[in-house]
């Protein structure tokens, strides 16, 4: 049996993203900051600006970059880590989706009702397995920079 949702605004979409991603970048502060603090780095500026926000200059080294790009890899691997956890555990939402009232559900089948409604066939929460599939896609295509929004051309209703 299905289940009718409202299909969310891009708007609201994007409000849940952005939700997401700064309690992800407090916790990847904190992470660094606490690497930085226990190796007894000094040059908080320079250290910030290269792992935290991933600024390169013409000064920044080799080894930098790949220490970056080492941090950029655990970044990304924490992302999908929270994605799955909270889309196959929390009931299909991450934080920033439950606060705006979204939810990722199954579908194999879905009626456009009303220009704003859908009823989705089976509408059932999300797998493990699917939820990997979904946040490894959704993260390591974006950090390639192959633009994952345009699959919003080719799939109904925004999804």
């Amino acid at each position: 049996t299905g289940r009718e949702f409202l299909i969310p605004s891009l708007a609201h979409r994007f409000i849940a993203e952005m939700v997401d991603f700064f309690i992800l970048f407090f916790i990847k502060a904190t992470i660094v900051l606490s690497i930085m603090h226990l190796s007894g780095i000094k040059d908080i500026s320079k250290f910030a600006m290269h792992y935290i926000i991933e600024e390169i200059d013409e000064d920044t080294s080799m080894e930098d970059l790949q220490k970056m790009m080492i941090v950029a890899l655990i970044y990304r691997l924490l992302v999908c880590f929270y994605e799955i956890i909270c889309i196959w555990g929390a009931g299909g939402a991450t934080p920033g989706k439950f606060l705006l009232g979204l939810r990722v559900v199954t579908c194999d089948t879905s009626i456009l009702i009303a220009p704003s409604r859908v009823l989705v066939i089976p509408s059932s929460n999300v797998s493990m397995t699917t939820s990997t599939i979904r946040a490894l896609i959704k993260n390591f295509s974006i950090a390639s920079f192959f633009p994952a929004f345009i699959t919003l051309l080719f799939f109904q209703h925004n999804r």
